[in-house]
């Protein structure tokens, strides 16, 4: 997408489509990382393998990829002590719960592996999904899918 000379809808829309044809489901448009639901699991893409590729890569440097964004905004807390904030948007469905699932695996990953009650880091913080859930499932204007 940053290779586009010119954004506009019908050309943003053929390369999502393009990329999401290949399983290519993130794309850059600047800082901001685009998304694709694939609508199938690609734990290829969130191994632990995956998590090393990216911790401490320069920000474009690899595809683009959440675990990109997110290694950024921990670099800039630890190295500058910046807070910083990451902003998942999208419609209902498109994914929005599962790439937070993902931000906080890999932050959880940065973070260290030490346990507490045997529990590690990222157990403790993966076990706040429920949480995440709440959020993913409130009533909105145009999606009533609370319990």
């Amino acid at each position: 997408m940053t290779k586009l000379s010119y954004l506009h809808e019908p050309g943003v829309l053929h390369n999502l489509a393009m990329r999401y044809e290949l399983n290519e489901i993130y794309t850059y448009t600047g800082n901001i990382l685009i998304a694709i639901n694939p609508f199938q699991r690609l734990p290829h893409l969130y191994d632990t393998h995956m998590m090393e590729q990216y911790k401490g890569a320069a920000f474009g440097e690899l595809n683009p990829h959440v675990f990109a964004v997110a290694d950024v905004a921990y670099r800039a807390m630890m190295n500058e002590g910046k807070s910083n904030s990451i902003l998942v948007s999208g419609e209902s469905g498109a994914g929005k719960t599962e790439t937070t699932k993902m931000l906080m695996r890999y932050l959880a990953y940065l973070g260290g592996r030490s346990g507490v009650e045997g529990r590690t880091v990222e157990q403790q913080v993966l076990e706040s999904n429920p949480v995440l859930e709440a959020f993913g499932n409130a009533k909105t204007v145009r999606n009533n899918n609370s319990r």
